[in-house]
């Protein structure tokens, strides 16, 4: 009996915020056990309010928008954005799981993407630097830097890549976990989707590319 509160009191005391990184799969588990549906849904607008401003990033918004107005939108349909995708990520993933023979619900393949997306949040928090330091230049793709900010511009940009690989690491750990499969299993769920919308934007370039010369 004392080893089950203790374990249990362990698992109330975990931090997903820390835990995530290193044991995603104990974070996955804290996350279903312990955490409800709000959480979930917090996690998906703060996401979604740093995806609005990866896609705003060197798309020369700058140019008919300032930083305020680039940040009060991102702030409005950032978690609207993020909501959506939530549910269709996490709904695609959850239908090939169950192609594939898992055994999870759909309320813990959310959990489950929710768990990833706490890496991109705390990777997300580089745009505090990033809007400091290289300010507008974040937002036109030809921008003339300075030294300094060329040069944080490439810590930025490792930064995000390392971010983005590991979210894609802690999200098959994830899924594996909920849906009681292998990792290769829940590496198919994760990357399946990428390939077929690479195929799908490839095909639509070739067919439309011809037009165009």
């Amino acid at each position: 009996m004392q080893n089950i509160e203790n374990e249990d009191n362990a698992g109330r005391q975990l931090n997903p915020w820390a835990s995530v990184w290193l044991h995603p799969r104990k974070t996955v588990q804290y996350v279903m056990e312990y955490k409800t549906g709000s959480f979930v849904l917090m996690i998906a607008m703060v996401t979604g309010i740093i995806h609005f401003l990866d896609q705003a990033s060197g798309n020369d918004l700058f140019e008919t928008w300032n930083i305020a107005a680039i940040l009060l939108v991102a702030l409005l349909a950032g978690p609207i954005i993020g909501v959506i995708g939530l549910y269709i990520a996490s709904g695609i993933y959850h239908a090939l799981s169950l192609m594939l023979g898992g055994m999870g619900t759909s309320e813990e393949s959310r959990k489950a993407f929710t768990v990833s997306s706490i890496i991109i949040i705390i990777g997300g928090l580089i745009w505090i630097p990033d809007l400091i330091i290289l300010g507008k230049g974040n937002f036109i793709s030809d921008y003339d830097f300075s030294f300094g900010q060329f040069g944080w511009s490439i810590i930025s940009l490792f930064v995000n890549f390392i971010v983005g690989i590991w979210s894609l690491v802690v999200l098959i750990a994830a899924i594996s976990e909920v849906h009681r499969f292998s990792a290769w299993k829940a590496a198919v769920v994760v990357f399946l989707p990428i390939i077929i919308l690479i195929a799908i934007v490839g095909i639509i370039i070739g067919l439309t590319a011809p037009a165009l010369f």
